[in-house]
């Protein structure tokens, strides 16, 4: 064991000294991010991708199931129906959707009432490391709700219906006085008069809509609801996460990928230079030698993270909900990439060349996992593909011990599983080779 740790220790020196790889394992991730953190902090980005959406129907009135139905045929986002609220906000707080819609009770009897009323109301929850999503599924519901209105123009006899709503709700109403009611009725008299004897309107699509009505009226109104950081039974309030919060999570990937990718090169360089011939000609074996290489990584990793969390505290607020949970996700993480390390340092047969596989790999997983594209504006089939991607499984760990809840142990359980599942075949098909080439 002392063997492994000298050579750990060895590895970790060379890495300090060596500037470019300091400042991808270290530098980079902060500077990562602090930037996306800063953008979505403003407001955030859009995107023109089909949004998955949960949809949960309280109402289920006529009128909830029909605007159910629109919302369904929407070209602009992918509605799966959940039973109930409850359900539709713990998978978007363990970010296994990213948003979700209710229907309350009483939808369809505000929607009947064009003329007199608020105007419906929608809940809208939104995982919050998902806000480039918020303002577009704002602007599609408003869009869908509207249709409404239009398909009442051009429709008189569904006009008519809505007036004697509206004239009905005037008359029975408490909070208007008779001068008032007279002033109304008048109005619905000649509208109803009106729509007898003007002719059907046609249907122009080349038109548009701008989402609010007359006086800022709107005929959807949005609720958004918060569904991070809910407190425990029996425990205070708790602030709400910043942008930072959801931003720093993928700067540590960033440095688990600085890390490891130093490591890997490093690895082939002493292969071709001749530093492990030489380790070779001391009493050490190759998994001693691996060992070594995999635990100076796994330790550097460690460091890399612990020190992006003490100045996401220090400088932005960052406080994670739970540190066993982070500690857990920090160390699965770590497993993952070193295995990942291991397999492409063997892979490679240059220094060259590990840096292009090892990059090129972390690239793709990146874009494909979260970590650089937000997963919504990808296709379907790549959004299958993303669970491939140990990004994505490591994200998801690390923001269970950052931000999000509720994200219990049992939430924890597959994303850990799958890194450390990745871990130990990348080291384990790293040694086969790497024994192969020695003995060859």
């Amino acid at each position: 064991m002392g063997a492994i740790w000298a050579i750990a220790a060895k590895d970790i020196r060379l890495l300090l000294r060596d500037r470019m790889g300091f400042f991808f394992a270290f530098v980079f991730p902060i500077l990562t991010a602090i930037f996306f953190g800063t953008i979505f902090g403003s407001g955030g980005g859009g995107g023109d991708g089909k949004i998955d959406v949960l949809l949960v129907d309280e109402d289920n009135s006529a009128g909830s199931r029909a605007f159910v139905e629109t919302l369904h045929g929407a070209s602009e986002i992918a509605v799966t129906d959940s039973p109930n609220r409850a359900e539709a906000e713990r998978l978007v707080a363990t970010g296994k959707s990213p948003a979700f819609v209710v229907l309350p009770k009483g939808f369809g009897a505000t929607r009947d009432s064009m003329f007199f009323g608020a105007g419906s109301s929608i809940v809208l929850g939104v995982d919050p490391s998902h806000r480039a999503e918020s303002g577009m599924l704002e602007g599609v519901l408003t869009k869908y709700g509207f249709m409404r209105m239009q398909d009442a123009f051009k429709n008189p006899a569904m006009m008519q219906d809505q007036v004697k709503k509206s004239m009905d709700a005037v008359r029975n109403s408490a909070k208007l006085s008779e001068e008032d009611k007279r002033t109304f009725s008048k109005f619905f008299d000649s509208l109803d008069q009106f729509l007898v004897d003007v002719p059907r309107i046609p249907d122009d699509s080349s038109g548009g809509s701008s989402g609010v009505g007359a006086g800022g009226w709107q005929p959807i109104k949005i609720e958004k609801a918060d569904v991070a950081r809910r407190p425990e039974p029996g425990e205070g309030p708790r602030p709400p996460p910043n942008a930072y919060a959801w931003t720093f999570p993928q700067g540590m990937i960033w440095g688990f990928i600085g890390c490891s990718m130093s490591f890997a090169v490093a690895l082939v360089l002493e292969r071709t230079r001749g530093t492990l011939p030489r380790l070779r000609v001391a009493p050490l074996g190759p998994m001693q030698v691996l060992a070594g290489k995999a635990l100076a990584c796994f330790v550097m990793t460690q460091v890399v993270v612990v020190l992006l969390m003490v100045i996401a505290g220090v400088v932005f607020g960052v406080r994670p909900t739970s540190y066993p949970k982070l500690a857990v996700a920090m160390v699965c993480t770590g497993c993952c990439f070193v295995g990942l390390m291991l397999l492409f340092s063997v892979l490679s047969k240059s220094e060259r060349a590990a840096a292009g596989l090892g990059w090129g790999a972390m690239l793709i997983f990146s874009m494909i996992g979260g970590g650089m594209i937000p997963l919504f504006v990808l296709r379907s089939w790549m959004k299958s593909l993303s669970m491939l991607s140990p990004v994505r499984w490591s994200i998801l760990a690390l923001e269970g011990g950052v931000w999000r809840q509720p994200f219990g142990w049992s939430d924890m359980a597959l994303p850990c599983s799958i890194l450390i599942g990745i871990g130990i075949v990348g080291f384990v098909a790293g040694a086969i080779v790497f024994g192969r080439a020695e003995n060859a």
